[in-house]
C-alpha cells in the first residue's frame, strides 16, 4: 500500500513544480521582451545597489553602516545584450532548483510503492543525483550570475562594481545538496549492512 504521506508530499512537491514552470516561462516570456522590444511597463531587471544614502533614515542616537538596495531598472528600447545577461542572472539558478524538483518527485513517486523502493539502491541513486545537481548548478549559477550582473550594472548603473555575492537562496541549495548526498549515503550503507543480514540468515 502506498504511504499516505509519501503520496501527499509528492502532490505538493508536484504542484510547486507545475507552479515553478509557469513562473520561468512567464520570466522568460519577459526576457525576451526586454530583448526584443524593450522592456513594458511593469517589467524590469533587479540590480543590487549599494552605499545608498543614510541621511534622515534612522533616529538620533543610531549608526547605519551601509544599506543595500534593489533598483527596478526597465530598458526603453530593445536592448539583446541587457536580455542576454538578465537570462544569466536567474536562468541558470531556475533550471537547477526544478531540474531538482522534478528528480525528488520521480523519487518519491517510486517509493509511493512501499518501504522498500523508498530505500533502495535507486533511491539513494537519485538523492545522490539531486545533491550534484544544487552542488554543481548552485556554483554555476553562482559564477555566471555574479559575471552578468556586474556587467549590466555597469550597462546600466552610474556606479556599479566588479564583484556582487552570490545570494542567500545559492548558499542554501549548496548546503541541500551536501544534505542529500549524506542522506543518499546513509540509505546506500543501509541497504548494503540489510543485504549481509540477509545473508547470513
Amino acid at each position: 500500500m502506498p504511504t499516505q504521506w509519501i503520496t501527499r508530499l509528492e502532490t505538493l512537491l508536484s504542484f510547486a513544480l507545475v507552479l515553478g514552470c509557469l513562473g520561468a516561462l512567464a520570466a522568460l516570456a519577459a526576457n525576451v521582451a526586454i530583448t526584443v522590444s524593450g522592456a513594458p511597463k511593469g517589467i524590469s531587471i533587479p540590480l543590487r545597489v549599494f552605499d545608498v544614502p543614510t541621511s534622515g533614515l534612522v533616529v538620533a542616537g543610531v549608526t547605519v553602516d551601509g544599506v543595500t538596495a534593489e533598483a527596478m531598472v526597465r530598458p526603453q528600447g530593445a536592448s539583446p545584450l541587457a536580455g542576454l545577461l538578465y537570462l544569466l542572472m536567474w536562468a541558470p539558478g531556475a533550471a537547477t532548483g526544478l531540474f531538482a524538483l522534478f528528480t525528488l518527485v520521480r523519487a518519491l513517486r517510486r517509493a509511493r510503492s512501499g518501504d522498500r523502493a523508498l530505500f533502495s539502491a535507486t533511491t539513494a541513486a537519485l538523492l545522490r543525483r539531486i545533491g550534484w545537481i544544487l552542488i554543481a548548478g548552485s556554483f554555476a549559477s553562482a559564477v555566471l550570475g555574479m559575471a552578468a550582473e556586474a556587467a549590466l550594472a555597469s550597462m546600466v548603473l552610474t556606479e556599479s562594481y566588479p564583484f556582487y555575492p552570490p545570494s542567500d537562496t545559492l548558499l542554501w541549495a549548496v548546503v541541500a545538496g551536501f544534505a542529500s548526498l549524506g542522506v543518499s549515503e546513509i540509505v546506500r550503507r543501509g541497504l548494503a549492512l540489510l543485504e549481509e543480514v540477509e545473508a547470513t540468515v
